[in-house]
């Protein structure tokens, strides 16, 4: 029987852990796959026309083609058939044409929402968004671009099928599609790491997710200001952690985050940073320090006690709402530490509570109706099991 045939449609450029995650390895049993960038002003150095390979391990075995405007997407698709494509372009005018042509073209729509963020409960008004666009910068470039988001979103082609996770990801859904349960992407590598214990060396320790706050270069992707000052913050946070080693006898180790290879400065007062072992970090540590990290997932995976902490500067930023947000869905305080008081730190913040961390899981991570040991298997069998109609 003739392959069915898949597509990812990436707005960003593939990186090594997107051949991980996107399980590569395995649609391309069951499909005949096709990996398609579409370039943007923003990143020109990594514009290369027609077909070239990705710079890493799995250069050998998956090849991009690499797409800048509407006339390429339509020449490449009139040369190849597809079944099905997977969903993970931005909202802008070219997306917006591309998805209307697959439309015609009897091409399934197929949407991800594996590992969904909290967002504060209650809605914000219109006068605090505005504000809070204002302090990111750019600001009427970001109100037209939130604007024609809206627009676009509304007269986006139907979905067809989505890939769910935790349980809130359908609530925030407005097609109606065929659907297919599963789990996040952290509890993916969850399943792998169940009995690695890589860090036993390091006996107890706290473990701090580094965000990376003063310098992601993701502000510059997308014209943010960054939330924080980097002495500013690197002085509060060291602080903190000075005083959290002292007060409870356990040391303090940084995930530093995956965008500061290549960045050989220690900002964290000499203290040990690994770059590239969250999960397996997190596994072993006795508590997870974090802001509002998405690998919190970890944390609650693993079922580690979690102290959600913030600064001044970042808790007056525009990221205001996401500490929120983390902090309603865990049902945990936010200790600020720039003015916290040292009673706030007791051996209490090693305990473990489990309530919330499961509903957290159930709404984020891996809901009831999650059965598959593997997402990619899982969502290749689901559609091969059915016969889906456009």
């Amino acid at each position: 029987m003739k392959k069915r045939s898949i597509a990812i449609l990436y707005q960003d450029f593939f990186r090594e852990r997107d051949f991980k995650r996107l399980g590569l390895n395995v649609l391309s049993k069951y499909f005949d796959l096709y990996l398609i960038e579409f370039s943007n002003s923003d990143s020109k150095e990594n514009i290369t026309l027609s077909k070239s390979k990705p710079e890493n391990q799995n250069s050998d075995k998956y090849e991009i083609t690499f797409i800048e405007n509407y006339r390429q997407f339509y020449f490449f698709i009139s040369d190849n058939s597809l079944n099905y494509y997977i969903d993970m372009m931005d909202y802008n005018f070219l997306s917006f044409r591309i998805r209307l042509l697959l439309k015609n073209r009897s091409v399934l729509r197929v949407k991800i929402s594996l590992g969904l963020l909290p967002w504060v409960s209650y809605k914000i008004n219109i006068v605090k968004k505005i504000l809070n666009l204002l302090k990111t910068g750019n600001f009427l470039s970001k109100l037209s671009k939130a604007f024609l988001t809206r627009i676009y979103i509304k007269l986006e082609p139907q979905v067809n099928i989505f890939l769910y996770s935790g349980s809130k990801s359908k609530s925030t859904q407005p097609h109606k599609a065929f659907e297919i349960w599963t789990h996040s992407f952290d509890y993916q590598n969850y399943i792998k790491l169940e009995n690695v214990k890589e860090f036993d060396h390091l006996g107890s320790y706290a473990l701090f997710i580094d965000q990376y706050a003063p310098s992601h270069p993701d502000y510059k992707f997308h014209k943010n200001k960054p939330p924080v000052s980097k002495k500013i913050y690197y002085d509060s946070i060291n602080s903190f952690f000075d005083f959290f080693e002292k007060k409870t006898s356990v040391k303090v180790v940084i995930a530093g985050h995956p965008k500061r290879v290549g960045d050989t400065e220690n900002n964290w007062n000499g203290r040990m940073q690994i770059i590239g072992k969250t999960p397996e970090l997190v596994k072993q540590s006795s508590l997870v320090i974090s802001h509002y990290s998405t690998a919190i997932s970890h944390a609650v995976i693993f079922r580690k006690p979690i102290l959600l902490i913030t600064t001044d500067e970042y808790w007056n930023s525009y990221r205001k709402h996401q500490f929120l947000a983390f902090s309603e869905a865990l049902n945990l305080k936010i200790v600020n530490t720039d003015k916290f008081n040292e009673f706030e730190i007791t051996n209490e913040v090693f305990n473990i509570n489990e309530e919330s961390l499961i509903d957290y899981e159930e709404k984020y991570i891996r809901s009831k109706y999650s059965s598959s040991n593997d997402i990619w298997h899982h969502f290749s069998e689901k559609l091969y099991d059915q016969k889906l109609q456009q």
